[in-house]
């Protein structure tokens, strides 16, 4: 095993057991939320698991979500959607999430499923520098559902751990997948001369220091722990993908006290 694979090994290990540790003192103290997963089983990124979800949620229902649609969440991780979207669906509509580690996706059926059973989770096994060491390349994946089988799809933190290869194949598929007049809503890190100027300044997390025109990373050993992309290279995909146009609402990470939330938002239409 390389030195830098086992260094990732070691700092999810000791992640894995600080956050063990806080289930702990919530079981002792009584203050665990039952609706939501163990602090050991959040994955999906920094802040508040619930008010993050409910935000997102939100963002959804602000740029389109209806009800009674049917519904894709590309990356569904542990549920921090799929929770709050439990309590906005309607008995007509459906979810359906897939994400590529297992454990988050075991939670979800066993926790999310059985109360509301239009909530489906699928495992799928594809490769990741992060998260997941075996599996078919990110870049050749094909969604594991038909043709036009849904009105909304969603990516939030997703493409902003894909390289531009693997973009690529997931635009292509979410295209695929959604009814014509359907809408993906995905959150991205996009590279302009605004953001671009400002990156020497922004939280080391966010400077992304590898150049790989058009995209930049994080850590050139590690891809997938963090990805920024070019906004013309993104439009060109998203062309290319079969959308028939598309919006961006700027985030915050890149000094934008004013975004819609901390990543750029890209709404591709069907």
């Amino acid at each position: 095993m390389g030195t830098k694979r086992l260094r990732r090994r070691v700092r999810h290990l000791l992640e894995w057991g600080a956050a063990a540790g806080e289930d702990v003192r919530h079981l002792l103290t009584g203050g665990r939320d039952r609706e939501l997963p163990p602090m050991r089983l959040r994955f999906v990124g920094a802040g508040d698991f619930r008010s993050v979800g409910d935000e997102l949620k939100e963002l959804l229902v602000r740029f389109g979500l209806d009800p009674h649609d049917r519904v894709l969440d590309i990356g569904s991780g542990v549920g921090r959607v799929a929770i709050p979207l439990t309590r906005y669906l309607g008995a007509d509509g459906t979810y359906d999430g897939f994400d590529i580690v297992r454990r988050g996706v075991v939670w979800c059926r066993r926790h999310i499923t059985p109360r509301h059973p239009n909530f489906r989770f699928h495992h799928v096994r594809v490769r990741s520098s992060e998260y997941r060491e075996h599996g078919a390349p990110a870049s050749g994946f094909r969604f594991p559902f038909d043709d036009a089988s849904f009105d909304f799809a969603f990516a939030t933190s997703l493409f902003t751990h894909l390289v531009l290869a693997e973009t690529r194949q997931y635009l292509h598929e979410s295209a695929r997948v959604l009814a014509p007049g359907g809408c993906l809503l995905a959150t991205f890190l996009l590279l302009n001369d605004h953001s671009r100027a400002v990156l020497p300044r922004l939280d080391w997390r966010f400077r992304f220091p590898v150049d790989q025109h058009p995209v930049r990373l994080a850590d050139a050993d590690n891809p997938a722990v963090g990805v920024a992309i070019d906004e013309a290279a993104l439009i060109d995909l998203i062309r290319e993908a079969g959308f028939s146009g598309h919006e961006i609402h700027y985030g915050k990470w890149a000094a934008r006290p004013e975004g819609v939330t901390f990543q750029d938002v890209v709404l591709c239409l069907r």
